[in-house]
């Protein structure tokens, strides 16, 4: 899934001879994605894409929409979350994962001058979500955007992991629950992996990872880590520097 310089989202289906075919486009009302924040979360063939949206008002609100045939077509689009005071925040990126019929978002709201992250939740494969329910105790005010969403996971036993930048500090918690610092830096990721949370993120423009119950590493210089499982014992972490694509597998 892929938003152009127009602000319209198209996703991409693979065929039987590995070609990449674009399909349906996913957002029904013109050049709405300005922002080109997108995320897709996927369980098999049911898939939920969320986005910024800016119809109607001109303000950034939470839209989505879902498939249920792979990412072939998509269905209407669903406003998911506007922020009651002006719009959320103008250019962090939403996160949204799925397992089954749970799907969770999360964005960083713009609420009585805070720049908070906020989740809110799905049980029926995105079709519906409740309210919106913060993270954290304390708060950012901030007049300016931190161009800085978080990245979230879920737990083996179902629960809901984040992990995100508050005045330049990177904080891990579950809902319901106070947040734990981890370090100092921003562009924070996370994976959960056979009950353990991994966490990334860029501090003076190294990558950095911490895996659980350890203190954080360097594993090289670069922007925009990205963790994704391997398997129960190892994880690999993904980033950009110089134009080039860097690697490194993580024992857990």
């Amino acid at each position: 899934m892929a938003c152009n310089s127009s602000g319209n989202i198209h996703s991409y289906t693979k065929d039987t001879q590995g070609n990449w075919i674009q399909s349906q486009r996913v957002n029904d009302v013109d050049s709405v994605d300005r922002e080109a924040f997108v995320a897709l979360a996927a369980d098999g063939l049911h898939a939920v894409a969320v986005w910024l949206d800016l119809r109607g008002n001109r303000r950034n609100k939470i839209f989505g929409a879902v498939s249920n045939d792979g990412g072939k077509t998509w269905s209407a689009n669903r406003m998911l979350y506007a922020s009651p005071d002006s719009s959320v925040c103008e250019c962090c990126k939403p996160s949204a994962i799925m397992r089954g019929n749970d799907v969770y978002v999360m964005f960083r709201n713009w609420l009585h001058g805070n720049r908070d992250l906020y989740f809110i939740h799905s049980v029926d494969g995105g079709h519906s979500f409740g309210e919106a329910q913060k993270l954290g105790n304390e708060s950012w005010q901030l007049d300016g955007c931190p161009m800085d969403g978080g990245g979230i996971a879920i737990s083996r036993d179902g629960i809901l992991q984040t992990v995100w930048n508050r005045k330049g500090k990177i904080y891990g918690c579950e809902p319901g629950k106070d947040e734990t610092q981890l370090g100092i830096g921003r562009n924070c990721t996370m994976e959960s992996a056979n009950g353990k949370n991994i966490y990334s993120w860029v501090q003076n423009d190294t990558i950095i990872v911490m895996k659980a119950g350890g203190a954080g590493i360097n594993v090289g210089e670069g922007q925009l880590p990205l963790l994704k499982e391997l398997n129960d014992d190892h994880v690999i972490c993904i980033w950009q520097n110089n134009k080039q694509i860097h690697r490194a597998v993580l024992k857990l």
